[in-house]
């Protein structure tokens, strides 16, 4: 069974500090290597616009998994400024994934084996 950690509210936060992954959801903190990230996607929705329909999947092994909507105050920092930087994503993937209006996903980035 999948352990999601989900980052909703404004007391909620993510962040990549000294290539740990640290999530704060529900007043509890997650810390997790930057090597145990597994895969991160995107996934789209068709509720858009009125409603935010993209979301940041990031699979940090063990059944762990860490979700944030692209409307929550640290998604933007999270996904470009940190973990952008210190893996290599593909941003066609997440250009592909902005202008989507439909239910997809879109991988960013897998782990090499």
């Amino acid at each position: 069974m999948t352990n999601k950690i989900c980052i909703n509210t404004e007391e909620d936060s993510l962040s990549l500090i000294d290539n740990k992954i640290h999530a704060v959801a529900d007043n509890t903190e997650h810390v997790y290597d930057l090597d145990s990230v597994e895969k991160i996607v995107i996934l789209t929705t068709d509720l858009g616009p009125f409603y935010d329909d993209m979301c940041l999947a990031v699979d940090v092994g063990n059944n762990n998994v860490i979700f944030i909507m692209s409307a929550h105050k640290c998604y933007k920092s999270f996904l470009f400024d940190q973990i952008g930087k210190a893996l290599t994503i593909d941003y066609e993937k997440i250009i592909a994934a902005a202008s989507c209006v439909t239910r997809n996903v879109f991988e960013i980035y897998v782990k090499k084996h």
